[in-house]
């Protein structure tokens, strides 16, 4: 009867493992993290298996360690379909080792969410890593409450300045700060240069000089950017507290929903020309400090638009 049940059982995992490669990855693909690790200890056979699956996901939540994070990114097979994360205050300098073999696993979707600590220095945000700018295959990026570096230069022989990420579909930024000089200029070309983008959320982001912690804006005026993306299908835009340069240009004609607060530059031509743009979209939800600042727009887009002053507001 043993030797039954253990020639059963065999076969059993001779037939699992006798399907096609693309069966097994799909398999595995769509099974959490934590499941997909679990797979070596069915078998001999699956002891590795999990190793060689293309597309996986790898999400960290709740508890984790560092080693398990490089543990796990120095064994799936690339590409990695999406690395998700909340990166603790403690596992901050760990990001930087993360990016570098997500880059070499040809990242397709990276979601990192870093935690804010009370020992934070107040404006003072954690670093990316430079090789986010080598993350090319991304089709999805979320960074929040980080600080992004300048990009590297070009090596030798590698032509020209980091042009962007053209496969992106989405790229929400929410509460981070480009700290140098061009950064206005490096994130319109990012959004100009994902001729899909279809989702874009920017909350609180910050270009430009940074001295102690805060923007430099009295003695100077702020850096130009523009968001052009014809296809934009959704946008979010919410500007800090003081003018960070970046403005809505261009038409949007598939906009379905925009969701914006740009009170930084209130009552100038720039936000009727942002207004105007948006306008047209099914949802339309803008937040406005100054109550009797946003009667005055409504009525000067009421006029704009049907040449007459009534409106609801």
């Amino acid at each position: 009867m043993e030797v039954a049940a253990e020639a059963s059982g065999a076969a059993g995992t001779d037939i699992l493992l006798s399907l096609l490669p693309e069966i097994l990855d799909d398999i595995l693909t769509r099974l959490p993290l934590k499941e997909v690790v679990r797979t070596c200890c069915l078998s001999r056979g699956w002891a590795r298996r999990w190793e060689s699956a293309s597309g996986l996901d790898v999400r960290f939540r709740g508890f984790y360690s560092a080693g398990a994070v490089a543990g796990v990114l120095a064994r799936c097979a690339a590409p990695v379909a999406s690395f998700d994360i909340e990166v603790r205050p403690r596992l901050r300098p760990r990001a930087a080792y993360w990016l570098r073999a997500l880059a070499e696993k040809r990242v397709r979707s990276l979601q990192l969410a870093f935690g804010s600590s009370r020992a934070d220095e107040h404006g003072v945000f954690p670093g990316v890593g430079r090789a986010i700018y080598a993350c090319a295959e991304l089709s999805n990026l979320y960074l929040r409450y980080c600080e992004v570096p300048r990009p590297p230069p070009p090596q030798p022989g590698q032509g020209s300045l980091f042009a962007g990420f053209p496969r992106l579909t989405r790229l929400a930024l929410n509460s981070v700060k480009l700290p140098f000089a061009g950064a206005g200029a490096l994130l319109e070309r990012v959004i100009a240069g994902a001729p899909d983008l279809a989702d874009l959320l920017l909350v609180d982001v910050t270009t430009g000089v940074v001295a102690g912690g805060e923007k430099k804006v009295v003695e100077e005026e702020p850096e130009a950017w523009a968001i052009r993306a014809p296809k934009l299908h959704s946008l979010t835009l919410w500007t800090p507290a003081v003018d960070n340069g970046g403005r809505v240009a261009g038409e949007l004609p598939l906009l379905n929903a925009a969701n914006m607060s740009v009170d930084a530059f209130l009552g100038t031509e720039d936000f009727l020309d942002t207004l105007w743009l948006v306008s047209r979209v099914k949802v339309l939800k803008f937040s406005v400090r100054d109550r009797e600042m946003m009667r005055r727009i409504f009525v000067a887009l009421c006029w704009k638009t049907t040449g007459s002053e009534n409106y609801k507001l």
